[in-house]
């Protein structure tokens, strides 16, 4: 049997052959939608590039992206800011050769901020029929990017994955969340983008019915694709009429999509390749961004490609992406100590936490995320993007360890990775040190001097540190590699130059903490 994927206008599924291994993922765009709607376009681009009218106005093109993540109903599945930083990062290096920048812009309703976040509906996360709440959202002057869990379809057929398409009727973008995985080189939003700029598939009217030897006539290829559109020749004869009517791009009769080994690599059926209506062996581009092969490293536009989409940014229909701001280039690097407080491992009064970093030149951006489970996944966590370089919280849980990292960006370098640190939070003491029995700190509160004592008992002896820390979670003073035999141990804590305030006396070593809240009151 052959395979049927996809319908013409937005995009439904249907039934495919079960004897087949499926691909990791396809392109929501089918044959007969790129014809009626990207070719127009593309040969406009290609008369504009004829006659020299898509001359750049200047070297690097910027171009402005809006993500939406969006939400089921229930809000829940919504991909994280952290996804969209990694993504736009790898879009820029796949569209680095052709001077274009993306850059995400902030949207004209100040509550939307760099990324939308107020569409919670299952008729655009599991499919895109509320077209009323979509556009409703978009951003006006940039590329829309709608990040969903199911690009066109809440029921999909098994074995079938659509990993994105763009609307040519909408000119907006889907993404499956799952692709956006911030891949060295991930092809997904890159194939997409260049469908907003006009590139068809390499493959253009083999989308439904890829050509095998169950295909009558094997291995010769028909004169016309199952799609109608004329099949490409090797020679190039008929480059400007066939396939995708791009020169530089070979014949390509969806070969990918029988790549289930990922491996970048047209093997033919059994030793045997196709051929095209003249009988000449077919090799096909599997590198190339608009092909349906994958595991190829690197993905690559040929150059007709890259002046096609420079002279679709450049047609005055796309005048509406705002080409007037120039984002910050500087490269950003995340220090190794980038985070000043809490100290790590610090306990802090869990109703009043400040966490502090260092400011990074070229960063105006810092996504933080604070949660009790190191992938940030709880009903609890949090995300904020903050300008400045400190943000407080009221609102965490009692005796919980914390685990919050910063990432700084700009609108345009986002590659910069985050740093990690970790806390607890406390109020009263806690105990988790094997062979420890009491540990007791006097005088507390201190009013008249600046010692107190640390007495630690033990059923048997061990190494362990102790620090203090202020409420902030800094950490103030540290005395490592001590030992405690068994019985009682005494030490004197030095706290001269400590203002008033309460602060945390942890005594730690490899299995675990145990901590002591102490008042200085003089």
């Amino acid at each position: 049997m052959k395979k049927i994927l996809l319908s013409l206008t937005l995009l439904t599924v249907a039934t495919w052959s079960s004897a087949q291994e499926q691909p990791a993922g396809i392109c929501g765009n089918g044959s007969q939608e790129q014809i009626e709607h990207l070719l127009p376009r593309l040969q406009a681009n290609l008369a504009a590039i004829e006659s020299g009218a898509s001359v750049q106005d200047r070297a690097i093109q910027y171009v402005p992206v809006h993500y939406h993540l969006v939400a089921g109903t229930d809000g829940a599945g919504r991909s994280k800011e952290t996804a969209a930083l990694d993504n736009l990062c790898r879009l820029n290096e796949a569209y680095a050769a052709l001077d274009i920048r993306f850059y995400m812009s902030v949207h004209s309703t100040a509550s939307y901020g760099l990324f939308n976040k107020t569409i919670n509906n299952n008729d655009v996360f599991l499919k895109q029929t509320n077209n009323f709440l979509i556009n409703s959202r978009r951003h006006k002057n940039a590329i829309n990017l709608y990040i969903v869990k199911e690009p066109g379809t809440s029921d999909p057929t098994p074995g079938i994955i659509v990993n994105g398409y763009y609307s040519p009727a909408n000119d907006w973008i889907v993404i499956r969340s799952t692709e956006m995985n911030g891949k060295v080189n991930g092809v997904t939003i890159p194939h997409e983008v260049g469908h907003f700029f006009s590139l068809p598939h390499t493959f253009l009217g083999w989308e439904e019915d890829p050509f095998g030897p169950d295909d009558a006539g094997w291995p010769k290829a028909p004169a016309t694709s199952p799609g109608g559109n004329p099949t490409e020749r090797v020679n190039g004869t008929n480059c400007t009429t066939a396939a995708d009517r791009i020169c530089d791009t070979p014949p390509d009769y969806n070969f990918g999509l029988e790549d289930t080994d990922n491996n970048c690599k047209y093997e033919g059926s059994g030793g045997v390749f196709a051929q095209d209506p003249l009988g000449v062996v077919v090799d096909p581009m599997e590198e190339n961004f608009m092909s349906y092969f994958n595991g190829c490293a690197p993905f690559v536009f040929t150059n007709q490609q890259k002046a096609i989409m420079l002279a679709d940014r450049n047609a005055s229909d796309r005048n509406y992406l705002d080409n007037t701001f120039v984002p910050a280039s500087t490269d950003i690097t995340t220090p190794t100590d980038l985070l000043i407080a809490p100290a790590s491992l610090a306990y802090v009064q869990y109703s009043n936490v400040v966490l502090e970093w260092k400011p990074v030149a070229g960063a105006t951006y810092y996504l933080l995320d604070i949660d009790f489970t190191s992938i940030y996944g709880s009903a609890q966590a949090q995300t904020m993007i903050v300008t400045g370089t400190s943000q407080t919280f009221t609102n965490l849980l009692n005796n919980k360890k914390y685990f919050w990292r910063v990432r700084p960006f700009n609108e345009y370098v986002t590659c910069a990775p985050p740093r990690v640190g970790v806390f607890n939070t406390a109020t009263s003491s806690t105990e988790n040190i094997k062979g420890l029995t009491a540990m007791q700190i006097s005088p507390n509160p201190l009013s008249d001097s600046d010692f107190a004592r640390l007495t630690i008992s033990t059923e048997t002896g061990f190494e362990a540190s102790v620090r203090i820390f202020n409420a902030e979670g800094r950490q103030v003073s540290a005395q490592e590699g001590l030992t405690f035999g068994q019985g009682n141990t005494t030490l004197e804590l030095s706290l001269a130059g400590l203002p008033n305030g309460f602060y945390f006396v942890a005594l730690q070593n490899g299995q675990g903490q145990t901590m002591r809240k102490l008042a200085i009151a003089r």
